[in-house]
């Protein structure tokens, strides 16, 4: 029944296009070089085109993955991230744990992410770790009300990221809210800004990488 199918809402399905993702992440690190930076995470990450926006850091690998929430890639984190030896490692998660499949609170986001964290540090303890926060979606079109499935807010997803500095307490972390970048001075997200209510355009992806380059 593939995509049709009804299921679990707390058991998320691996779907044949996030495998295939699997599998290219997994073949890019086999000819990566160490030392380079990983970006890792969803779809904000997976479409981030580093090589336009991102051109400061000079080896880069994408290894983000559409559709994938906090918990599969804390699984995944060994091929995602680890194998890469990176100097650097940018973390990008969150939004997708807030869909119709699985809805998982802020804590338990956050949570997984503190786990991944850890798990980085312990293997690489010279990688220097950036969590992002999530970008606002367009309420309108993509929040819960609109859907009439999943809990995505704005609220929410800024809860997301105090609940990362929260929890995470480690030094060696660097946070960086991206949200204000794609946002009005009255705090709403712009609308040219979006591609289609979750995912961001050309130009918002210039003022996404904008607040990233803030920090290296």
């Amino acid at each position: 029944m593939r995509e049709t199918m009804k299921y679990d809402t707390n058991r998320y399905q691996l779907r044949e296009y996030v495998l295939e993702r699997m599998l290219e992440i997994i073949q890019q690190q086999k000819y990566s070089v160490k030392g380079g930076t990983v970006f890792y995470g969803d779809s904000l990450t997976q479409y981030f085109d580093l090589e336009k926006y991102m051109d400061c850091i000079p080896l880069k690998y994408n290894c983000g993955i559409a559709g994938i929430t906090s918990d599969i890639l804390l699984h995944f984190i060994d091929e995602g991230v680890l194998k890469y030896e990176p100097k650097q490692v940018f973390l990008m998660i969150g939004t997708n744990d807030l869909g119709d499949t699985i809805m998982a609170s802020p804590r338990d986001i956050a949570l997984n992410v503190k786990e991944m964290i850890e798990i980085i540090h312990y293997n690489l303890p010279e990688c220097k770790i950036y969590l992002v926060s999530c970008i606002p979606c367009l309420e309108k079109i993509h929040g819960y009300k609109a859907m009439k499935k999943g809990i995505r807010s704005n609220d929410i997803l800024k809860m997301i990221f105090k609940e990362y500095k929260h929890i995470i307490p480690y030094k060696y972390v660097s946070f960086i809210n991206v949200y204000p970048a794609l946002c009005n001075k009255k705090g709403e997200p712009i609308e040219s800004y979006y591609q289609d209510g979750l995912h961001i355009n050309d130009e918002g992806y210039l003022h996404y990488s904008q607040a990233i380059k803030k920090y290296l």
